[in-house]
């Protein structure tokens, strides 16, 4: 552990909590009008990264199915990376890109290096699932009566009393707090797709190496982590808000109008 101090590190993790790139997530998304794809940004707002800008930070994004026997391919769109793979509905499909450019937070002179790791999931059904993400959700197969349960781990261990939230695409957000095993249940009222998010800090100063194969120093690991399902019973689904841009990609397109 380096020399910050725990009520420090306290204080970082909240505001990691508030960066840029730790209040966004990664999600699959599967609807009528278009095949399975991959997003970024944050979905219970409908704020999609686009390219040229926040799409094109992810260095070493990869996709498999299943227990990673099968490569994805994954193709750059405006604002999504379109899936060839179609799932069944017995399938998982996951993705992650453990080389996410390393990026300063600085707060009070100090500057902390934050190695960021999102990761995604996506479940044509609620079976019980087994962890393989570092930081991973997956579902108990404990489902019925409109509820589900859910685990969240890390390092394939339980994460108790951590912060969960199951997010609607009409904008609904509804927090829980995992118990000692990492489970949390939540009701599913709506039909429709739902992504269940959590995050996670580890203060373990540490070393990786990137798609340049340059050593690059880290502070802090963090992780983002969701789990995307759909779901055909229930109430009619809530309106979904427009999708918006980012406000870096709002800003660009001022200044080019300018």
């Amino acid at each position: 552990m380096n020399k910050i101090t725990t009520t420090a590190l306290l204080g970082y993790g909240a505001l990691l909590l508030a960066s840029t790139a730790q209040a966004h997530q990664i999600w699959f998304e599967q609807t009528a009008q278009q095949p399975l794809a991959l997003y970024y940004g944050e979905y219970d707002q409908n704020m999609l990264e686009v390219t040229p800008g926040g799409l094109d930070r992810f260095k070493g994004l990869a996709g498999w199915s299943g227990q990673a026997s099968q490569p994805l391919s994954l193709t750059l769109k405006r604002d999504y990376f379109a899936v060839a793979h179609q799932p069944s509905p017995q399938d998982t499909l996951l993705a992650a890109d453990a080389q996410y450019p390393i990026f300063d937070l600085h707060d009070e002179g100090k500057t902390l290096k934050v190695y960021w790791t999102p990761a995604t999931r996506w479940v044509g059904d609620l079976r019980a699932r087994e962890p393989q993400h570092d930081l991973d959700i997956v579902p108990t197969g404990d489902a019925k009566d409109g509820k589900a349960t859910f685990q969240v781990f890390y390092l394939r261990k339980p994460l108790p009393a951590q912060k969960v939230v199951l997010e609607t695409a009409s904008g609904e957000a509804f927090t829980q707090t995992a118990d000692q095993d990492g489970k949390v249940t939540f009701d599913l009222p709506w039909q429709g797709i739902y992504v269940v998010a959590a995050e996670h800090n580890d203060f373990t100063p540490g070393e990786r190496t990137n798609t340049q194969q340059h050593v690059e120093k880290y502070d802090v690991k963090s992780f983002s982590s969701t789990l995307s399902f759909s779901q055909s019973a229930g109430k009619a689904a809530l309106p979904r808000p427009a999708s918006q841009l980012p406000a870096s990609e709002v800003a660009r397109l001022k200044k080019t109008a300018g």
